[in-house]
């Protein structure tokens, strides 16, 4: 069971300091008001993901609900991906008070303009 959930949901993630960098420095970005989307070609058949949330958002806890947020906003779209990317999303400060929907808005609105939606809808 845990194996199916596995095959189906994993998100492959963007772990290493440089590899954050690389995006950010090379990679273009969209703004939004609670989430800023970094993008950058992998030349891979998927995509890899980071989350970040500066110190400015708030404490810990804050920092780690919109990090889940986030994650939650994304896995629920990344099947419907376009593929190939490394990706960063990162909270903008002000997005501690934002609920879920807020941040999922958000992030369906940027990768709309990324044009990073599959074209099925």
């Amino acid at each position: 069971m845990k194996g199916k959930r596995q095959d189906m949901t994993t998100l492959h993630k963007l772990k290493k300091n440089y590899e954050f960098k690389k995006v950010y420095n090379e990679g273009k970005y969209y703004v939004e008001k609670f989430v800023v989307m970094y993008i950058i070609s992998n030349d891979s058949n998927f995509n890899r993901v980071g989350f970040s949330v500066s110190k400015k958002v708030g404490k810990s806890v804050v920092r780690n609900k919109i990090k889940r947020r986030m994650k939650e906003a994304y896995r629920k779209f990344a099947d419907t991906a376009k593929l190939g990317y490394d990706i960063v999303f990162t909270a903008r400060a002000g997005s501690g008070s934002a609920d879920y929907s807020m941040i999922e808005n958000n992030i369906i609105s940027i990768l709309k303009r990324a044009r990073l939606k599959k074209s099925e809808e």
